[in-house]
């Protein structure tokens, strides 16, 4: 599904205000000219969202009050868990996407944050390691739950919006009071929420001399000389006093001198490039060689195929 533009079917600012009630363009002109001016989704007000979306202002109403009649949950498995996920409806996904894909082009981010960022990918993330000794990563539990629907709204308000466009958008985006683990908004909105807790990353990342990564809930941290004992709970401080919370279970260390691989997201980080691991690479040139020998089924192709070109995607990155 692709975004509609900024003023969804309006082609100019103008025409879009024309078409809001006298009073309420007169009440919101100046706030809707400063959103657009910051390319900010214009949803100064439920009349404006149903003006932009041509919902009754009834049916915005429910979407932003009665958000669970918009989903469907669904279960997926996830290493040896189960994830629920909460499917938005088309009318409720339409406006998150909208909200979503404008967020992500408007609003920018320190540069060690990797995940949901247009142009990053977690490849990226892990090429900031390159020629470290060792590595540091953490994992947040339970990422998307864990952002309330005022620390989103919080963070709305931080970009220019009003504290009642801020609300409203915050409960078009969450689900029970959390950001929904499946709506096309929550990516984008839980980097904005985590803004100045990238910042704090970065600093200690600074403090040490050390390199520091951000995938969504994977925290990278890494360094060419001594591992800083007191990096684990410096970093616990910063999460502390948050909703946040570290898996302990999923925290990694791993340094080279004593022999180990370096491993992030599944790569492998050398001295001077990102690799599949071994075992991945093996399976790349059997793939390649089935392909080439005609050893392979037609139902089977695109699947090699997309293993193929998942390698050749990593390659590329070390071209760069």
């Amino acid at each position: 599904m692709n975004a509609a533009p900024l003023l969804v079917s309006f082609n100019s600012l103008r025409k879009f205000l024309n078409a809001l009630p006298e009073k309420h363009s007169d009440n919101y002109r100046e706030q809707i000219e400063s959103l657009v001016d910051k390319s900010l989704p214009p949803a100064a007000s439920e009349t404006c969202l149903a003006v932009l979306f041509g919902y009754s202002l009834d049916f915005v109403y429910a979407l932003s009050k009665k958000q669970h009649k918009f989903y469907r949950s669904f279960k997926i498995q996830q290493g040896k868990k189960d994830r629920v996920i909460h499917s938005p409806r088309v009318a409720l996904k339409v406006v998150q996407k909208w909200l979503g894909t404008h967020l992500s082009n408007a609003v920018s981010f320190e540069s060690h944050v990797c995940g949901f960022v247009k142009g990053k990918s977690f490849a990226d993330a892990a090429k900031i390691h390159q020629g470290a000794n060792w590595v540091y990563s953490v994992d947040i539990e339970d990422f998307f739950p864990s952002i309330s629907i005022f620390q989103t709204s919080n963070a709305l308000e931080s970009l220019g919006y009003s504290k009642d466009a801020a609300i409203l958008l915050a409960n078009i985006s969450s689900l029970n009071f959390k950001l929904a683990q499946g709506s096309p908004a929550s990516p984008v909105l839980s980097n904005i929420v985590m803004r100045d807790i990238d910042m704090r990353l970065k600093e200690l990342a600074n403090q040490y001399d050390l390199q520091v990564s951000r995938y969504a809930d994977d925290i990278v941290f890494s360094g060419k000389g001594v591992f800083q004992e007191e990096l684990p709970a410096e970093l616990e401080d910063i999460f502390e006093a948050t909703t946040f919370s570290l898996n302990k279970n999923k925290t990694y260390f791993a340094d080279s001198e004593k022999g180990q691989r370096l491993k992030i997201h599944g790569l492998l980080v050398k001295e001077n490039k990102i690799t599949l691991t071994k075992g991945y690479r093996n399976k790349i040139r059997a793939f390649r060689h089935m392909i080439e020998q005609g050893k392979v089924t037609k139902e089977d192709i695109p699947r090699l195929e997309g293993h193929l070109r998942f390698a050749e995607f990593i390659e590329g990155k070390n071209e760069r």
